[in-house]
């Protein structure tokens, strides 16, 4: 039986996996042909003949079956039965984000180590992949904070992070390391503008601007979820209460900048300084404390109407 499945929600990786695993069992010699179906669309019963059937001009196979969860059920279990009957010529490889793991076929499969399983890293670790990703492919240095820029803009789809990584590698000089102007300059303008305006339109005390820009953010990069949104916004008001903090302490503006967890370039062009002295220590104290309670209600669906949520956020200005 020589079936290979790939699960998970990084379908980035996942996709990988299973082409570095095909390529492998092509071996690149021209003597296997790929054949690729989808579970949503394809009839189980052209799968199973071209499973027992040798193929004309080659003398192996490789049946790629994408998105296998999407299969009827009763189809996947007629296919599970031909698949257990082996064939030396054919190499199956399957890819879905889940399979359900009282399947006895999905435990023969397991126990011959031939699930490989992909989880999309959680939210504070993604930063990190980016680092990581963009050295290891690209061969380009990228900070620490300039990649959680990026995944402000971007969000956390590790396919849609790369892909803009190859953008940055297309169009930057060779082996140059990625700035965030570098970001700013070339990646997905469109959500820039986003949330970066909407925490400049806060910060700055613009309601008519914020309110545009919120909507812009619930109909599309955060599609409702308005806690994350409460969790954006309570990260860049303590940065801007920090910095007010060590203004009415007597520091130079300099210094009151300084360690902050957001790249310099950001903090310049974004009037970091200019939004901080909008309010006073209190006031900012009062606000973090607000968005920490927001996110709670949120949360709980405690504002079940989208006017309340624009109306929680607008009383913050």
């Amino acid at each position: 039986m020589n079936v290979s499945a790939f699960l998970g929600n990084d379908e980035l990786r996942r996709q990988e996996a299973l082409e570095a695993a095909v390529t492998a069992w092509d071996g690149g010699d021209g003597t296997c042909v790929r054949e690729s179906h989808f579970g949503e669309d394809m009839r189980w019963e052209h799968v199973a003949e071209s499973y027992q059937t040798q193929d004309l001009f080659a003398p192996r196979k490789a049946l790629i079956i994408k998105n296998w969860d999407k299969l009827h059920l009763a189809h996947q279990k007629n296919l599970e039965e031909l698949f257990r009957s082996d064939n030396p010529t054919v190499a199956v490889f399957l890819s879905a984000e889940k399979w359900d793991g009282r399947s006895s076929f999905r435990k023969a499969v397991d126990a011959a180590g031939k699930v490989l399983e992909f989880k999309q890293p959680y939210e504070d670790k993604v930063p990190q992949w980016i680092s990581q990703r963009a050295q290891q492919k690209y061969g380009r240095r990228l900070s620490a904070p300039d990649a959680r820029l990026l995944q402000d803009i971007v969000g956390n789809n590790l396919s849609e992070l790369d892909h803009e990584l190859e953008k940055l590698d297309t169009f930057l000089p060779k082996s140059q390391p990625i700035t965030a102007a570098d970001i700013h300059d070339l990646v997905s303008p469109l959500k820039v503008v986003g949330i970066f305006e909407f925490q400049r339109s806060m910060g700055l005390r613009r309601k008519a601007d914020m309110l545009p820009a919120l909507r812009n953010l619930l109909d599309n990069e955060f599609k409702d979820a308005g806690f994350v949104i409460a969790q954006r916004l309570y990260s860049h008001f303590l940065a801007l209460l920090k910095i007010r903090a060590a203004l009415e302490a007597g520091e130079p503006e300099s210094s009151a900048l300084s360690g902050l967890k957001v790249p310099p370039f950001i903090v310049q062009k974004e009037r970091y300084l200019e939004q901080a002295k909008t309010r006073s220590v209190e006031r900012w104290k009062q606000l973090v404390a607000r968005l920490a309670r927001l996110e709670t209600e949120l949360k709980q669906g405690r504002y079940p109407h989208r006017f309340e949520v624009e109306m929680a956020f607008a009383a913050m200005v």
